[in-house]
């Protein structure tokens, strides 16, 4: 199973969203991440490091990347942060629509849940941020269980 995460800029949340998949859905699922609208080689933001390291999680490493339709063609699913990503997502690349997931639709009673960007905002916001989509991830892993 490989699951890529997709935001912006792929310096906050998408890069988050990739550490915690890591801990949380565990090591037979292969997770990366990209940005809509990525520089290429962007380290991940201070806070965010800040953020996953008190969580044990690395981001120190991490590179931002643009997404890219090979990336896209072996995922099994496409998670992308906010609904605008999603439509985004689904408009450029219509031939990977039925694997595009917004983290946020994992949970029916959360179906329209954005992931906020906290790009510029405190270490709080960023805190905030990172356990949203902890929860949210394990409602991924709720559902992928119920899918084997």
């Amino acid at each position: 199973m490989r699951i890529v995460f997709i935001c912006t800029g792929n310096t906050c949340r998408s890069p988050m969203a990739e550490g915690l998949a890591r801990e949380i859905l565990g090591p037979d699922i292969q997770v990366e991440s990209a940005g809509l609208a990525a520089w290429e080689g962007e380290p991940a933001s201070v806070q965010a490091v800040q953020v996953l390291k008190e969580k044990g999680i690395d981001l120190t490493s991490h590179q931002a990347r643009l997404v890219r339709r090979e990336m896209l063609a072996t995922a099994d699913w496409i998670v992308p942060m906010t609904g605008t990503h999603e439509m985004q997502l689904k408009e450029a690349f219509p031939e990977f629509a039925p694997k595009i997931k917004r983290l946020g639709s994992w949970v029916r009673e959360r179906s329209h849940q954005d992931i906020s960007d906290p790009w510029g905002g405190s270490v709080e916001r960023y805190r905030r941020c990172a356990e949203d989509m902890a929860a949210l991830l394990y409602e991924v892993k709720t559902s992928l269980e119920g899918q084997r």
